[in-house]
């Protein structure tokens, strides 16, 4: 697939001494960048996921019936 971006001149400049100095190409640098992107959402997403399995797995077995609400006093440790 191709696709065009509007990069300001200055930025695509520098962009592409960037990447011929770290032997690569601005295409490559965009392309990393975006699956960069999409592979931290993944797996802030999966994370989340096993987050809440976990909660749903344990609340019984803790008798939680409602979210406990945390006081001032909890919060600084005092009665």
């Amino acid at each position: 697939m191709s696709i065009t971006l509007s990069i300001p001149p200055a930025i695509e400049h520098d962009a592409r001494i960037y990447a011929e100095s770290h032997g690569t190409s601005l295409n490559a640098m965009v392309t990393d960048f975006l699956s960069a992107i999409v592979d931290r959402d993944a797996r802030r997403a999966d994370a989340a996921r096993q987050f809440r399995d976990a909660v749903a797995e344990a609340a019984p077995s803790l008798r939680c019936l409602e979210p406990y609400r945390f006081s001032r006093a909890d919060a600084y440790d005092r009665e």
